[in-house]
């Protein structure tokens, strides 16, 4: 079976001197590779043809078959990486704690872990009309967070 944490060596190696970063590798039983990469301005298909042909010509189809597919993460993918975090401020996210809450916020910066302190976000509460809630910023270790979502909003102006 084809080593997904090969892959991630081989797509970090061809990434360095970009701003384009890895999200996620997955290879399925089939030995269907998909590769999920991001950038702060979008991913182009040169971005993703780089990430194709390296991991094409670091793997030896002679020895196992597969189908690679690279991309950027799906509109409504939860958010796997830090760097996705930098992309994203300004933008309202539905973040999932560890514990089961809940919390709808505006992400207003996302702060890397530094020498023995925790990379974190700092986010306004989203309230509603019928329960306002506080204006103060929320600081959130990362390490608290199951998985965080971007809230597309489809509302017609």
């Amino acid at each position: 079976m084809i080593d997904r944490k090969q892959i991630e060596i081989i797509v970090t190696e061809a990434l360095k001197e970009t701003e384009v970063f890895l999200v996620d590798v997955l290879v399925s039983r089939g030995s269907v590779i998909q590769v999920f990469i991001d950038h702060n301005k979008g991913v182009s298909l040169d971005d993703c043809g780089t990430v194709h042909r390296a991991i094409e010509d670091n793997l030896d189809r002679e020895q196992e078959d597969f189908e690679l597919q690279v991309s950027s993460p799906g509109l409504g993918q939860p958010i796997k990486v830090f760097p996705q975090y930098t992309k994203e401020i300004g933008q309202k996210l539905e973040i999932f704690f560890q514990d089961g809450e809940i919390l709808k916020c505006t992400l207003l910066e996302a702060r890397p872990a530094e020498s023995g302190k925790e990379a974190e976000l700092v986010v306004r509460q989203i309230g509603t009309k019928r329960k306002p809630v506080s204006e103060e910023p929320i600081v959130i270790e990362l390490t608290r967070i199951k998985t965080a979502l971007v809230v597309i909003d489809f509302k017609l102006v």
